[in-house]
């Protein structure tokens, strides 16, 4: 079987990489995307403004980061200047002896850390006794709404995220304002009480077509945008951070309103827009079998990703279907020898109602659907040993993709 050509790729004006959510385990594949990436020819601007001697980006250096949940904080290391090596002997417990690490070496992520017991969840629980005792009460002469209607349940989440933000803000960041660092980061958070997308960073765009109520924060800190983005519903509350005007606004997992927020990149001017994500659904497997063998929570995970997977492929359909149907028009208007700026004129029409540019090129990095072990793999371990096995799904996912595609210098 003879193999697909390679797609080619023009030389790019700006790349952007955008990394998932998925927990630790999505962390980890990240780094072995990366992997990938450095391998393929590939760096990304990093490190902080007031860095001297510092080369300027080439041709194939990502300068725009996006990260949700698990992916904002591989995005914000990256963009601090933490090297893979540095990233590997912290996070993957990989050894590393006589490098120098800069800005220095990254600090291991605990448990302890990572999981901040809430002390609000006694006064919570204490607060619906009574209400409890009630629905044992209605369970008894039969009325059983009381219990399916969850009144009884008022614990906002088990965990608190302010353990990892004063992890990032006192042990691994340099500097904890977007405006600090070279590269353009951004960590997006989805808004609890009004269910609009935040995007942290220091630049703000025009809200994207189809998500008109997107805010922008420019003047929270790195630390607790990360926090936001990574605060899980039922496993972490949500974080509290406050406005330019002080108001009070509690966020939530960057990936519940829009897996891979790519508009963002492309608002920056990104014109090359990498995707790493997780979010693959199990396929049958004779070694393992059905899902209904594991329990509930691999049917709840299989439904996720089943979810997040149709959202990906349908806005990367319509990309796909838009930027066809452009090039057709383009190719047909140059074919009948139509004067240059009439073409112009045509092509920007088309990008305007469409709300997508013609140049602009998106590359998914995404687990084998064969791949068992990373779909089953533990969202939130800190085992060194597994963590290494995600970032090899990474690696190896990463390449093959790459494998695809000639980047023309």
């Amino acid at each position: 079987m003879q193999n697909e050509p390679r797609i080619s790729l023009p030389r790019k004006k700006k790349i952007a990489l955008c990394l998932s959510g998925g927990g630790t385990k999505a962390a980890a594949y990240h780094i072995g995307v990366a992997h990938a990436l450095r391998e393929h020819g590939f760096d990304w601007l990093s490190g902080l403004t007031t860095d001297q001697n510092l080369t300027p980006p080439g041709p194939k250096t990502i300068q725009t980061l996006v990260g949700s949940s698990g992916g904002s904080f591989i995005a914000a290391i990256l963009a601090a200047g933490y090297s893979l090596e540095n990233i590997n002997a912290s996070f993957l417990n990989q050894s590393a002896e006589g490098k120098q690490f800069f800005p220095k070496a990254l600090p291991k992520l605990t448990y302890k850390k990572m999981f901040k017991i809430r002390p609000e969840i006694a006064k919570e629980q204490a607060s619906s006794f009574l209400l409890f005792r009630n629905i044992i009460g209605d369970l008894v002469e039969g009325r059983f709404p009381s219990l399916l209607q969850l009144k009884w349940l008022k614990m906002t989440g088990f965990f608190s995220a302010s353990g990892f933000e004063q992890f990032l803000r006192e042990e691994v960041l340099p500097v904890n304002r977007f405006q600090d660092l070279r590269s353009e980061l951004f960590i997006v958070a989805t808004h609890l009480n009004d269910s609009r997308k935040v995007i942290f960073g220091k630049k703000e765009y025009l809200p994207p077509p189809h998500d008109p109520r997107v805010q922008y924060f420019l003047q929270s800190t790195i630390s607790d945008a990360v926090s936001c983005s990574a605060s899980l519903p039922v496993v972490f509350a949500p974080f509290l951070v406050r406005d330019d005007q002080g108001e009070e606004h509690y966020l939530m997992d960057g990936e519940i309103r829009e897996t891979l927020s790519t508009h963002v990149a492309v608002d920056a001017g990104a014109d090359l827009v990498i995707t790493s994500y997780t979010h693959q659904p199990y396929r049958y497997s004779e070694s393992v079998g059905s899902l209904t063998k594991l329990g509930l929570p691999a049917i709840i995970i299989q439904a996720i990703y089943t979810l997040i997977e149709q959202k990906i492929n349908t806005s990367r359909e319509s990309y796909l279907a838009k930027k066809s149907a452009m090039n057709a028009v383009f190719q047909y208007l140059k074919e009948s020898e139509i004067e240059k700026n009439h073409i112009q004129r045509v092509m920007e029409i088309l990008e305007q109602e469409l709300h997508q540019k013609r140049d602009i090129d998106i590359l998914p990095i995404h687990p084998d659907p064969s791949d068992t072990k990373m779909f089953l793999g533990e969202h939130l371990t800190l085992n060194p040993k597994k963590l290494r096995e995600f970032a090899k799904a990474g690696y190896k996912a990463g390449m093959t993709a790459l494998a695809k595609y000639e980047f023309t210098s």
